[in-house]
């Protein structure tokens, strides 16, 4: 399936020669005569954006009638059809009055316009670049994405972390006489054969380990209480 021609040019707005965009292939490389030619889908984006920048804040166009009315004119378009899918797209009326330069606008803005200008892509959902290429674009024309809100710990969690904590602490506690022991043990046998001083230090092991387990089941059958 041959790409449309707005796409071929990484001009997804279709915009015509005339303005000094940046972004532009160099004269040598250009083969339309009529529609401008980027060097990347970033460029073409961001003509977009500062095109309805210039619309907004240069002629005062609010709404979605009024900046498509100026894109694509009657003369040329079936306007009516691109107002109401691009407000369509934007889940506005015609008449609404939007703010282009809010991010949470601009993008859907531009998307809306690719896709009636050169139809919908042949994904599953149906645009023809990804977020980042989009923001891309759309940051190097002034528009930035709002950076997500760093999420501040709950009162929840921080309970959470201090039960995880006093628990670690009781468990502390509860070892805490049989490591004293151990000790005295390693002191008290120090003259004695090899294997007996082994066979001592064993037992105190396996006294660890029945007491952490016995800690163990009794720390769970306290939380099931709890959370019952």
């Amino acid at each position: 399936m041959d790409k449309p021609r707005g796409i071929r040019n990484c001009n997804p707005g279709n915009l015509r020669w005339g303005d000094p965009w940046q972004g532009l292939l160099a004269p040598a490389k250009r083969t339309d005569p009529d529609f401008c030619q980027f060097a990347a889908p970033a460029w073409g984006i961001r003509a977009i954006a500062i095109t309805l920048i210039a619309y907004q804040d240069k002629h005062h166009l609010h709404t979605v009638a009024g900046m498509v009315m100026r894109w694509a004119p009657p003369k040329e378009n079936n306007t009516a059809a691109y107002m109401q899918a691009v407000a369509h797209d934007l889940g506005v009326a015609t008449g609404s009055v939007i703010d282009v330069h809010d991010h949470a606008v601009m993008a859907p803005l531009v998307r809306a316009i690719i896709r009636h200008e050169n139809g919908p892509a042949p994904t599953r959902t149906g645009q023809w670049y990804d977020t980042v290429t989009l923001d891309e674009g759309l940051r190097m024309a002034g528009i930035v994405a709002p950076r997500p809100a760093k999420v501040r710990p709950t009162a929840v969690g921080v309970a959470a972390a201090a039960g995880g904590t006093a628990a670690a602490v009781e468990a502390v506690q509860q070892v805490q006489p049989l490591l004293q022991a151990t000790g005295q043990v390693v002191t008290a046998t120090a003259g004695w054969p090899q294997w007996l001083r082994l066979l001592g230090a064993m037992l105190v092991l396996v006294s660890l380990g029945a007491a952490g387990w016995a800690w163990w089941r009794q720390h769970r059958a306290q939380h099931a209480v709890h959370a019952s």
